[in-house]
C-alpha cells in the first residue's frame, strides 16, 4: 500500500468534494492547484464520483485524488476502476478494511474512539479518519488520544472550518484535516472555481499563519517582498507557526532551508529556527 503520510503533511488540508457534474472537473482541479492543494477526496454521495476520478486522475497528474465516503465493497471497485488512489471511509468497517488491504490499496476508516482506534491497529492501519470530528470532542478527544497511541496518526474530518483549522494543527498527532467548507457544492455547481481558489488560499493562511506560493519556476512569488508586500531590503520577518516541523514541509517546495545554527531547542522540542528562501532577501524567524 502507498504511504501518502509525508504528501498529507505537508499538504495540511484535505478538501473533501461533493460534486454532481464531471463536466465540473476541470474548473475544480484547476482551482484546487492555484490554490495551492495537491490532494482531492471525491466523495462517493454522487453517481458522478467515479467520473470525476477518472478525469482528474487522467488529466491532473499534479493531484493526488481518492474517493471518500466509500461504504460498499462495489464501491471500492468502481473508486479502483477510476483511478483512486486511495479509499476514505466514514465509519471502520473491518469487511471493507480487509477488502482493501487485500487489494494493496491504502484505506483511511473513520473511528472517533478508543475501541474503534484499536480494532484498526489490530489491522495494522495507524492513519486514521477521526469523523464526525468536532461532535466527537474535537481537540480536546485527539489531545488524549495522543498520550495513549502514539504510533497513531488522525485526519480529523466533520465541522473542521477556517476558524479552528489551526488549533488542529497545532496536535502532532494530526496529519492533516479533512474540509468541505473550501470546496462548496453550490459553489461547485455554479461554477465560482475563483471563490473556491480564494477560499484554498484563506484557508491555508489560516492554517500556518502565512501562505507559501510557488512560482513558475519553483521560486516564491513574493520575492523581494516582505508579509506587508514591500520591497525588504534585508532584515527578518517573524512568523508564528503551530508546529514549525509541518512549516519546513510547506516551505520545501520553494527550496527553503534551514539556517545552520539559527536553532533554539527547550528541553526537546525546537521552538525557534532561522529559514532562508531563493527570491526573499529577508530572514524568515520561525516561532512555535
Amino acid at each position: 500500500m502507498k504511504d501518502f503520510k509525508e504528501l498529507f503533511f505537508a499538504t495540511g488540508l484535505i478538501p473533501v468534494i461533493k460534486i454532481e457534474s464531471v463536466h465540473m472537473a476541470d474548473g475544480l482541479a484547476s482551482a484546487l492547484l492555484a490554490g495551492g492543494l495537491s490532494v482531492a477526496e471525491i466523495t462517493f454521495r454522487t453517481k458522478a464520483a467515479p467520473q470525476v476520478i477518472e478525469k482528474i486522475a487522467s488529466s491532473y497528474k499534479d493531484i493526488v485524488v481518492g474517493a471518500g465516503t466509500v461504504t460498499t465493497k462495489e464501491e471500492v471497485d468502481a473508486a479502483l476502476a477510476s483511478g483512486a488512489q486511495f479509499i476514505v471511509s466514514p465509519g471502520f468497517n473491518p469487511s471493507i478494511c480487509e477488502y482493501c488491504i487485500g487489494k494493496n490499496i491504502t484505506i483511511f476508516p473513520g473511528v472517533n474512539n478508543p475501541s474503534l482506534v484499536e480494532q484498526a491497529l489490530s489491522m495494522g492501519l495507524n492513519v486514521l479518519k477521526f469523523f464526525p470530528a468536532e461532535v466527537s470532542g474535537g481537540v480536546q478527544a485527539l489531545n488524549a488520544l495522543k498520550s495513549v497511541y502514539q504510533q497513531v496518526s488522525f485526519i480529523p474530518t466533520g465541522g473542521i472550518q477556517e476558524s479552528n483549522i489551526r488549533e488542529y494543527m497545532s496536535l502532532n498527532n494530526v496529519l492533516a484535516c479533512g474540509g468541505s467548507w473550501i470546496v462548496a457544492p453550490e459553489l461547485i455547481e455554479a461554477g465560482k472555481f475563483d471563490e473556491i481558489e480564494r477560499l484554498v488560499k484563506s484557508a491555508r493562511r489560516a492554517m500556518m499563519g502565512f501562505l507559501p506560493l510557488v512560482g513558475k519556476k519553483g521560486t516564491s512569488e513574493a520575492a523581494s517582498t516582505n508579509a506587508a508586500g514591500e520591497d525588504s531590503g534585508g532584515g527578518s520577518i517573524e512568523i508564528q507557526a503551530p508546529s514549525l516541523k509541518r512549516t519546513m514541509a510547506m516551505l520545501a517546495p520553494l527550496g527553503a532551508w534551514i539556517i545552520p545554527g539559527s536553532e533554539i531547542v527547550k528541553g526537546e522540542t525546537l521552538v525557534s529556527v532561522n529559514v532562508a528562501v531563493p527570491g526573499i532577501k529577508s530572514i524568515i524567524r520561525l516561532v512555535q
